[in-house]
């Protein structure tokens, strides 16, 4: 999934999948605390947590399940509501979409906005599928999110790899130096190198907390 002007917009406003051994990550350390900017002054807040209901791992794989087995990536939006002391993801939502077998494209962006804004969701994190290849964020992966992240520090991406084990794996950016890293890379190739640091940590093992007792509403757009 590209970057794109939804990400903008969205500013303003594991059941049967067994527990996984830990993911493969740049980082072994969750980074918890983020900088912004108030007044000119660098002030660092807690990242709230994020609650996400389990069952959106099976689920979204068996929503994937006609693409993974064409060789296809599938995506989804992990949306929800502000709680105050926390975020909690409520629904998934799959936008119409095209694929490859390692890349996935949100088309007619016009109608995730307009549901998002009719249910006053937030954008708390993406999901996508990798049908042949391991558990891992590539650089187009990196790309997407850094979108993400930069408008909610909160943001977390979940990569499901049905064919590897671990099976998924729930990321973010380090911040620092992951996120500014990716924000300052001007290759222009979809696939490429970056430098050798820390770019991504496992949320999961952070501020993301996945829970058995929340329930989870899908929302398929590609059906309309």
């Amino acid at each position: 999934m590209p970057i794109n002007a939804y990400e903008q917009q969205q500013a303003q406003r594991r059941q049967s999948i067994p527990a996984p051994a830990p993911a493969p990550s740049t980082s072994a350390v969750d980074q918890t605390r983020i900088t912004t900017a108030t007044s000119g002054e660098q002030v660092p807040r807690e990242l709230k947590t994020v609650y996400l209901p389990r069952e959106s791992l099976p689920r979204f794989l068996n929503v994937a399940a006609v693409n993974t087995a064409r060789n296809r990536e599938t995506c989804g939006l992990l949306l929800g509501k502000d709680k105050k002391s926390k975020f909690v993801v409520t629904t998934l939502l799959i936008p119409k979409q095209h694929s490859t077998s390692d890349t996935c494209t949100m088309d007619e962006e016009e109608l995730v906005m307009n549901f998002t804004e009719e249910r006053s969701l937030i954008t708390l994190g993406w999901i996508h599928t990798h049908p042949t290849q391991s558990c891992f964020m590539s650089s187009v992966d990196l790309h997407t999110h850094s979108g993400f992240q930069r408008m909610l520090p909160e943001s977390f991406a979940v990569v499901c790899a049905p064919t590897s084990t671990p099976n998924f794996g729930i990321f973010r950016l380090t911040e620092p130096p992951g996120l500014q890293t990716i924000l300052d890379c001007t290759q222009k190739e979809a696939f490429h190198p970056h430098p050798l640091v820390p770019i991504y940590t496992d949320a999961d093992k952070g501020h993301v907390q996945i829970k058995d007792s929340l329930s989870l509403e899908i929302v398929d757009l590609r059906d309309e």
